[in-house]
């Protein structure tokens, strides 16, 4: 322990917040899995959060906090969670101290994988009996015959598949290649129908990731 002046601790932390305390740690690092476990494993989470390029480390930290807190996770690397995490090894936030602090500590006690790539990785999971669900509005361009479902109609429990929850980046939402491996589409609907002369876009016409992605993952865990 060291003690210092707060001028030192500015500089250490780059003028951001710090209440009084630093410490130094060694950096985070993702564990590499080209591939998710069998739907069949028993020591597999039976839901899975993927990211698709979320670059947001406040974003990604706040996922962080929903799969965990809503998970179950334990001290131990995520130890009996039912929640898995992926994200892609590739433009997705790293860990970092901003994604720790959205992700209120969670991301030092959990367990998160990386893909290099996502497309393959999820077309493997779909040959091994996953559900893989992706965040969309609408079933992408070229993919009229998928089902887009509404949350509330999304059927959950024991006696349905095992399901991959796909979140993609803030800006672009899923890549093609990413929508092409899931076997449907999952949206919140909103209540505001807005109607500003008939533009049903008007206003706020849809959910940060984070929120999305907390919305969801308790539905598919309690709905």
């Amino acid at each position: 322990v060291a003690y210092v002046d707060k001028g030192v601790l500015n500089t250490l932390t780059g003028s951001r917040p710090h209440q009084g305390y630093v410490l130094r740690c060694g950096g985070l690092e993702f564990d590499p899995m080209p591939t998710i476990p069998s739907a069949g494993d028993v020591e597999t989470p039976s839901l899975w959060l993927v990211l698709d390029e979320v670059v947001d480390p406040q974003n990604f930290g706040a996922l962080l906090r929903s799969a965990y807190f809503l998970g179950g996770g334990s001290t131990d690397g995520n130890k009996g969670s039912s929640i898995g995490v992926m994200v892609c090894s590739k433009n997705s936030a790293p860990p970092s101290s901003v994604v720790s602090a959205s992700s209120a500590g969670a991301l030092e006690l959990s367990h998160i994988y990386s893909t290099t790539n996502l497309p393959r990785t999820l077309n493997a999971a779909k040959e091994d009996g996953w559900r893989i669900l992706g965040a969309a509005a609408s079933a992408p361009n070229g993919m009229d015959e998928a089902q887009c479902f509404d949350l509330q109609d999304v059927e959950v429990g024991n006696s349905q598949a095992p399901t991959i929850l796909v979140l993609g980046s803030e800006g672009h939402g899923l890549r093609t290649l990413v929508a092409k491996a899931c076997t449907g589409f999952v949206r919140i609907p909103g209540s505001l129908a807005a109607s500003v002369e008939g533009d049903t876009n008007a206003g706020v016409d849809s959910l940060n990731v984070s929120v999305t992605g907390g919305i969801m993952l308790w539905h598919f865990l309690n709905g």
